[in-house]
């Protein structure tokens, strides 16, 4: 199960860093904050990018908890609301890998006991 779930992360970055390059080179990299912020003008966009953003906010105080430090997890909450799922998808990916692919370790980080106790 562990290999579908990487090789579905894996071809769900890829996919996104197609559309992300392509929207960069065509819109311009400035741009992105401008259609964000510009589309809560239309109902359903607003709903959309609250709820994005809202979900952007839960992965990064995640991270926040996960992390082996506090500093490294704000470090990777920030770059998690930044870079969406660019980043959020390969990390994931490079934790399935570094935690042989324990999915308890991968969700609890630093609260994972191999005892089974967290805290």
């Amino acid at each position: 199960m562990i290999q579908l779930f990487r090789i579905a992360l894996a071809a769900a970055w890829l996919r996104l860093l197609i559309v992300t390059v392509h929207a960069g080179q065509t819109l311009g990299w400035d741009k992105a904050g401008d259609f964000f912020f510009g589309d809560m003008a239309h109902p359903w966009r607003a709903q959309f990018n609250t709820d994005f953003f809202c979900m952007l906010l839960l992965i990064a105080m995640w991270m926040v908890w996960h992390a082996k430090s506090r500093l490294l997890g704000v470090l990777f909450a920030v770059l998690s609301i930044m870079g969406g799922c660019l980043f959020t998808f390969a990390y994931l990916l490079v934790q399935s890998f570094r935690t042989k692919g324990n999915t308890a370790a991968v969700l609890l980080g630093r609260h994972y006991s191999a005892r089974g106790d967290s805290q």
